[in-house]
Order: C-alpha cells, then structure tokens, then sequence
C-alpha cells in the first residue's frame, strides 16, 4: 500500500519531466553530447552481450522507466533494443503521464507506451529481459524490496535484469545528489552490497557486476561550450572508457565511477 507521500512523490514526475525536457532541449546539440554518447556505448555494449550470451531471439523485453526516450533522448535504449533485435517485443512504461507523452513525440513507434510503475504493476506477462537503468535508485528505501519483488514476478525463469544506480561508494555522488540533484527530484545512491542480497532474496544469480560511466565525471561535458568536447568524443577515447567499465575489475573503480551496473539471471521459479 503506498503511502500519501510515495504517492506524491509519483505524481511529481510530471512536473520534473516538463522542466528537465526544456533544460534538455536548451543543451541538445544535433551531434550530441559526450556524456550521452558514452552512456550509449556502454549500456548498449551491456544490453547486446546480454542478449547474445543468455536469451533467445524472440524476446519480451520490459524497460522500467522512459526518461532515456523521452527527455534525455541521445540516450534512447529502448528503441536501442527494437533495432538490435528486430523480432523483440520492447514495452517502456514510466508512471509520469508527461514522460509517455514525450517518449511519443520522439517518434519511439518502435516501443510500445504504458504509464504505470512497478509499485502496482499492471502486467500479467512474463518477461525475458527487463532493463532497469537508473530506475530504482528513484525509489524510496522502503519500496525497494516491492520493486524487486515485482521485477522478479514478471521475469520467466532463466530470463535477465540489467539493473543499475547512481552508486554510494561514490562519495562524490552522494555529496552531489544531498547537495544538489534532491532539490530537483528524488534519487538516492545506492549500495552494490544491499541492491545484491536484495536480488539473491528473490531468486536471482548475479553474473556480472560493472562500475559504469565514467563519462559522468566530466562536469558540463552536456554544453556546447565543453573545452575537451572534441577531444573526448574521439572514438579511442570511447573505448577506452569502455573497455575500463567492461572489464571484470571494474567494480574496483565503484569509488569513482558514478553508477553501478548488474547482469542477474532469474534462477528461482516462483511467482
């Protein structure tokens, strides 16, 4: 049962999304900015092994949030997945009318648009692959277990969960998000440790574990005026990046990479 609070807090996405859209379009370049390229290129290189090595071709595919696809639109995954498998079913769903409506505006016809949050999910299908970037670190500390639990009620045996945070072993982050990023909208970083026992408890085995955009270091690389823009948008630059963010030490560089990402593989059954 939600609380008249979390119920606020939902309700409030609308307000965030119109602001945040006119913030992003003021900033959007035609080329785009480093920091959305590089988020691309590596989730994009997670969502594609994860497809290869541990699901079918005709897939099933639920996104938790449509923020990518309708406000920070250079980093559109959604319909990332529709092109990389072109049988793939993809619903996108956000609990923000304003967002489902501006992921329509972006032309996402690729995706299906359903407005409602996990918290009270309405959805009877099970799916293969659930992609949950930066979704539940919006969540309230005591909806979090809810939310796992519903992703693991919605996931088929053997199906996979991308999921990744804003990471607290980032003290930058965290000073960052108390600072600043709260006073716009609800987000708080959170532990690899505690977001780990919490799928272990609903029947998921976690494969791979990745500390992620490191682009996110880069203050105001969003900007036109960027001073390395050029030099970071070099297609060696982002290699290497992502061969430091994919490799299997890097979530040793959790302390300083700004997002933390895992592979999970739903190995219990039950509903």
């Amino acid at each position: 049962m939600l609380k008249t609070r979390d119920v606020e807090i939902l309700l409030a996405w609308d307000r965030i999304a119109r602001h945040f859209r006119s913030v992003a379009r003021h900033y959007r370049r035609s080329a785009g900015s480093f920091k959305d390229a590089a988020f691309r290129k590596v989730y994009g290189q997670i969502i594609k092994e994860s497809i290869r090595s541990h699901l079918s071709q005709n897939l099933l595919v639920l996104k938790t949030d449509l923020w990518n696809e309708g406000i920070e639109v250079d980093r559109n995954m959604a319909s990332f997945v529709s092109e990389l498998v072109h049988n793939a079913r993809v619903i996108g769903m956000d609990v923000s009318r304003a967002v489902c409506e501006f992921a329509r505006d972006e032309g996402n016809c690729s995706i299906e648009i359903v407005r409602a949050t996990l918290l009270a999910s309405p959805f009877r299908q099970k799916f293969d692959f659930v992609i949950d970037i930066s979704t539940v670190d919006h969540v309230p500390a005591h909806l979090r277990e809810t939310w796992i639990a519903a992703v693991s009620s919605l996931l088929r045996k053997g199906g996979t969960l991308l999921i990744s945070f804003d990471s607290r072993h980032n003290l930058f982050v965290e000073l960052y998000h108390m600072l600043f990023t709260r006073r716009f909208y609800p987000e708080w970083p959170l532990a690899p440790s505690a977001v780990r026992l919490q799928l272990r408890r609903h029947g998921f085995h976690v494969i791979r574990e990745h500390a992620v955009f490191l682009a996110g270091l880069f203050l105001g690389t969003h900007r036109p005026w960027f001073p390395l823009a050029r030099f970071l948008r070099r297609e060696k630059v982002f290699a290497f990046l992502k061969r430091i963010e994919l490799s299997n030490r890097s979530p040793l560089l959790s302390f300083l990479a700004p997002q933390y990402a895992m592979i999970a593989v739903k190995i219990d059954g039950r509903a």
